[in-house]
């Protein structure tokens, strides 16, 4: 008995280390991990479609979809993060040799307002240069791990690949070493892929396409950098309702700063326009009504997310908030199979 109870805890520990170390080993690609879970819900109907019509089956789907992902995802990001780099520079030279080289624009801001009381306008120099302070500290740490993050994308792509061709396996693997009934454990998937395909179609793609559009509005109506701040218009669509005016509203003063009046309009009409089509047409036919899932607690999750993981946070604070509204979604349903358990055992 000794022996055995001894065989048992040696077993365990033993599960325990290498638990642990397979942890340590792949926590270094985790963002590999994760870019290839999320390419695979974003792309899981594609992938359905090509396997339903190739003869040749699920590694064929898969090679296309992976070759597509590459073409319509990792080309343009290639793309913008060369210019993004670039304009970044740019932008980051000029604040370092002057901290204040918006302190002009300021001031032809407060005339045209007829804002004159010197105390106030050096109050406002002064946060102007704190915040360009900040950006201008922040600017080289940002882009510095460009290069892991191409290769991060690279690695997703093969991560991509066997998601897809093995998907179901994996999925079939994982009911079988459950711990909770087979159809609990289904139904659990299903909810979490559900949550997980919500959250990247609805919110990460749609920040990605306001990203999209607000750079082009910067481009299209003369304001410059407009992939920069293309990219913080993406990150801001993450805050509900009022997100990228953030971003847009300021530009359109600059615009109206400058006298381009008929420009300044034509940002806002464009945002406004894509807004409504986005949200009332396009937003719909991504997610529908599959789930319900507060927008607030999507861009808490996203800020903590970015807290705590760094950059990969954009995707992990959203993955781990399904992961949480899947098994509140279940609790009802297995705590109820264990009473009627209970109640059978009792008869």
């Amino acid at each position: 008995m000794k022996s055995e109870r001894a065989e048992n805890y040696i077993f365990l520990g033993s599960i325990v280390l290498a638990l642990a170390l397979v942890v340590l080993i792949f926590l270094p690609e985790l963002d590999a991990l994760v870019l290839g879970i999320t390419f695979a819900v974003l792309f899981q109907p594609l992938y359905e479609w090509f396997a339903r019509h190739l003869p040749r089956g699920n590694s064929t789907a898969a090679l296309i979809v992976v070759l597509i992902t590459t073409i319509i995802i990792f080309a343009p990001l290639s793309f913008i993060g060369y210019q993004l780099f670039g304009e970044a520079t740019a932008l980051y030279a000029k604040i370092a040799a002057s901290p204040a080289g918006s302190v002009p624009l300021l001031q032809t801001a407060m005339t045209k307002l007829g804002i004159t009381d010197p105390s106030l306008v050096a109050a406002l120099r002064g946060y102007l240069e704190q915040f360009f302070g900040v950006i201008a500290g922040n600017v080289g740490s940002l882009f510095s791990g460009i290069a892991s993050a191409l290769f991060a994308i690279l690695l997703s792509l093969f991560a991509l690949y066997y998601f897809l061709r093995d998907g179901e396996k994996l999925r079939q693997a994982v009911i079988e070493r459950s711990p909770l009934p087979d159809d609990a454990t289904k139904r659990l998937i299903a909810r979490l892929h559900l949550v997980m395909s919500v959250i990247v179609r609805g919110t990460l793609l749609m920040s990605a396409l306001y990203g999209l559009a607000g750079g082009l509005g910067f481009f299209i109506f003369g304001l410059p950098s407009g992939v920069f701040w293309g990219v913080v218009t993406a990150f801001a669509a993450f805050i509900p309702v009022f997100g990228t005016y953030l971003v847009i509203v300021p530009g359109m003063i600059a615009l109206i700063i400058e006298h381009h009046y008929i420009a300044a309009a034509g940002l806002f009409i464009w945002i406004a326009v894509i807004g409504l089509i986005f949200e009332n047409w396009l937003r719909p036919r991504l997610i529908g009504k599959r789930a319900d899932i507060h927008p607030l607690l999507v861009l808490f999750s996203v800020i903590g997310g970015v807290s705590l993981f760094g950059p990969l946070g954009i995707l992990l604070g959203p993955l781990a908030l399904g992961l949480l509204l899947a098994l509140i979604d279940m609790y009802p349903v297995i705590n109820r199979k264990k009473e009627g358990g209970a109640t059978r055992a009792a008869a």
